[in-house]
């Protein structure tokens, strides 16, 4: 369609094409192709202004300043992509229309002036062959300046514009992106439930000035004691603002080899770093946030650095994000785009208003303030701010290059809760991000999901499903769900996450820390209720670690070297405890740790003979020590004499830890494989339930109402038995071994429900491994409980 007047050839794949009096170039670089119209080739709309280019000579610009004003380029030539080179001194909307097709509204933000300074708007959208484009100032629009357009195939040679992304498509795969549709699929992978232990670097430039948490944005509050260290320490944060606390941020003293030592010897079975606070800057390579780490301060890959030294040290690998729509556009960034209320400085705007043209001479030429703090904006709608499909990519593009083995965010999964007056939570974002990432872990985990997702609100006190409570039991099947520094009431179905802290967030000067009884009385809080902790060793700025956090972690990892048999790849007892006592199981063992050992009898009254799940007591052990015991179990408990005085653990500088924690391994001979318990997997719709009281093994069951749903398991042996509870209105079940139908067998009876049956048992199996299905073949609930392996 284009008819070139002049053929420039620059190397074998550039060619340039030049139109009359530069109106229009065409360029071709490898697979991208585009073609650029400068603002004087175009029709005028209304009364679109022409303003004379002073820096260029010759030529115009066209401006827009009201209703209805536009410019119209016809001829275009097919193409995908569409970039607009505007300058503005406001910040809203423009309009945008191919032949007649609707209008489509394009985000703009201040550039600084209308003249000076320009940015480009880059949006995707579909040009056909010879297609008119009119850009507009619509009604609610704003004015504008058009210097030139460009239009073609792939990224145009241009940085990408993180404020008129596309959506993000979920990524192929057997995820959907619906709640009910990921927990028929997903299942916690094993790895998980077996680490029960995490370490945690919460660590970003809000570190640096070593004044706790959230400190980017309360350093814009006037009269906070952050905005009164920073006044003292950086300056007024008109001329020294966030980004210039990121780009001074220097970890000089971060010795990422030497922490990962420490926390492999702490007793971690994975790592988490921080990929972006709610303060938006990014401590990777991020290609939608030019304000990160590797581009400045630092200028290094903090999560990629992490991530390669992770997996060399045997640990699975986490990413945080708190970049959350709610967290950052609603409550970070507005506080911003304000001024002192009093004093000498009182109106001047905050440096949040700065732009691009702004920073021309500075350390920050070419960077736009407004990547990093937003376009000014109030705190309504996040989940529908043009911020919140950028988080969607910017998560995207981390899990693609350094694929985690889980995400952690910082935000409720639901929508149903309001904090600081912002409406929290991911809403209709969590399934797609979800599936997303499920859905990529399948690919490069060659079929297998073996990924977890971290988000709060899924029921409990924070609970974000109160406009949808039906979704809570799909929701708690479809990740793990995270319960930061509050411990669950009691024994949860699935599995959870703690995030705990040594201190507070971000590291505050004269901070104290948790000494290391209190981090294992609160691991073993979580694991007796089926829970997992994320612990944080709070970072100085410079990335280092006070020494007494060294001292803590090293005891907190001499007790786990001991005792970690009670932990590692437990499952909860029927109760989580009693008094000073909290249980768990492993291995067919009953575990309990007490938080006060006194050398004196001590009574157990949940080990009762005649228990529903524990069986005869024929040992008790004290772990890390060969003291022997005299034990009695009968109706009223199992009651324990120490022999002798036990000496305190090895190499454990806390004396209070060392002599006090103590746990004891119970052996008895009752040690069934309950329907939780590692190597079992629950695909369909099969629910757990806990805490029934209905005498079933270990106080829960797994339960199915959907015909087809499979229950399987793995064992060793020659024999087995399926326990499983029969009731009134029951449904029938198949059992398959080794991928052969051996039964069909109909739980239902009549009169009062019955308890831990034997429903089904096969001998004489060839010794060795087999697999174990459960099929529901309908006509009403099953419910799988146990099996007992010959």
């Amino acid at each position: 369609m284009y008819k070139q007047n002049v053929f420039f050839r620059f190397g074998q794949n550039v060619w340039i094409f030049l139109i009359g009096l530069s109106l229009l170039s065409a360029c071709r670089y490898g697979n991208t192709e585009k073609y650029t119209l400068e603002a004087e080739s175009a029709q005028l709309v209304g009364k679109a202004l022409k303003i004379v280019e002073n820096e260029a000579g010759g030529g115009y610009f066209i401006r827009l300043t009201k209703s209805s004003d536009g410019v119209k380029f016809t001829g275009l030539s097919a193409a995908s992509k569409l970039a607009i080179r505007y300058a503005t001194e406001d910040v809203g909307t423009i309009s945008i229309a191919v032949n007649n097709e609707p209008v489509q509204k394009v985000n703009v933000h201040s550039s600084g002036s209308f003249e000076s300074s320009f940015l480009n708007a880059i949006i995707d959208l579909e040009i056909p062959d010879n297609a008119e484009l009119t850009i507009s100032m619509e009604t609610g629009d704003v004015a504008i300046t058009i210097d030139r357009i460009t239009v073609g195939n792939g990224d145009l040679g241009l940085p990408p514009d993180i404020w008129n992304l596309p959506p993000l498509p979920v990524a192929s795969g057997p995820y959907l992106p619906d709640w009910k549709e990921i927990s028929q699929r997903y299942t916690v992978p094993e790895w998980w439930r077996e680490a029960k232990l995490g370490a945690w670097s919460h660590w970003d430039p809000q570190s640096m000035p070593e004044q706790g948490d959230w400190y980017a944005k309360w350093m814009y509050v006037e009269g906070s004691p952050h905005y009164e260290h920073h006044l003292e320490h950086f300056g007024h944060p008109s001329e020294y603002g966030y980004k210039d606390i990121c780009h001074n941020w220097e970890i000089n003293q971060w010795n990422p080899n030497e922490l990962m030592d420490l926390y492999v010897e702490m007793g971690a079975r994975y790592f988490m770093a921080m990929g972006v606070h709610h303060d938006n800057f990014d401590c990777y390579d991020s290609k939608y946030q030019p304000w990160n780490s590797v581009n400045m301060g630092p200028k290094v890959d903090i999560v990629g650095t992490w991530e390669k030294i992770a997996r060399e040290h045997g640990m699975r690998f986490g990413i945080g994000f708190h970049n959350t729509p709610a967290r950052t556009w609603g409550q970070f960034m507005p506080v911003r785009y304000t001024s002192d209320r009093t004093g000498p400085m009182q109106g001047v705007p905050y440096d949040a208003l700065q732009t691009v043209l702004d920073g021309k001479g500075k350390w920050w030429e070419r960077m736009d303030p407004v990547d990093l703090y937003g376009p000014v904006h109030d705190k309504k709608d996040p989940l529908l701010s043009p911020f919140a499909n950028q988080f969607m990519w910017r998560v995207d593009d981390a899990i693609t290059k350094y694929r985690p083995d889980v995400i952690y965010f910082d935000e409720h999964a639901g929508d149903s809760q309001m904090d600081l007056g912002v409406r929290m939570g991911l809403g209709f974002l969590a399934p797609q991000l979800i599936a997303n990432y499920y859905n990529k872990a399948v690919e490069w985990n060659d079929g297998e999901t073996d990924v977890v997702v971290n988000l709060k609100g899924v029921g409990g006190r924070w609970n974000s499903f109160q406009n949808d409570p039906d979704l809570l039991p799909h929701v708690d099947r479809s990740l793990v769900k995270s319960t930061e520094e509050h411990i669950e009431p009691e024994i949860m179905a699935y599995p959870f996450q703690t995030e705990s802290c040594i201190a507070v967030w971000h590291y505050k000067t004269g901070q104290e820390y948790k000494d290391a009884k209190n981090i294992i009385n609160s691991l073993m809080e979580n694991v007796c209720r089926n829970g997992t902790m994320l612990l944080d060793l709070t970072q100085r700025g410079r990335g280092n670690l006070d020494p007494e956090v060294v001292r803590i972690a090293k005891d907190v990892g001499a007790w786990m070297k001991v005792n970690g048999e009670a932990i590692y790849g437990s499952r909860p007892f029927e109760v989580y405890g009693e008094g000073n006592v909290r249980y768990t199981r492993r291995n067919g063992n009953v575990y309990a740790t007490i938080f006060d050992w006194s050398n004196d009898p001590l009574i157990l009254r949940s080990l009762h003979s005649n228990s529903a799940t524990i069986g005869k007591i024929s040992k008790v052990e004290l772990i890390g020590s060969n003291l022997t015991f005299k034990f009695v179990q009968d109706d009223k408990g199992l009651t324990i004499t120490p022999n002798q005085p036990v000496e305190p653990l090895p190499e454990i500088t806390d004396q209070s830890l060392a002599s006090g924690y103590r746990v004891l391994r119970i052996t008895h001979d009752k040690g069934w494989i309950n329907d939780d318990d590692p190597g079992t997997e629950a695909r369909g719709g099969w629910l757990r339930c806990c805490n029934l009281g209905t005498g079933d093994f270990n106080n829960d069951i797994t339960f199915s109402e959907t015909p087809g749903d499979m229950w399987s398991c793995s064992f060793t042996g020659s024999g087995v038995s399926v326990i499983a509870p029969k009731e009134p209105g029951a449904g029938k079940i198949e059992i398959q071994i080794d991928g052969k139908s051996l039964a069909t067998i109909d739980l239902s009876i009549q009169g009062k429900r019955q308890a831990q049956q034997i429903v089904y048992e096969v001998n004489g199996l060839t010794p060795g491994e087999h697999h174990l299905k459960v099929v529901n073949l309908g006509f009403g609930a099953v419910a799988i409980d146990a099996i007992v392996v010959q």
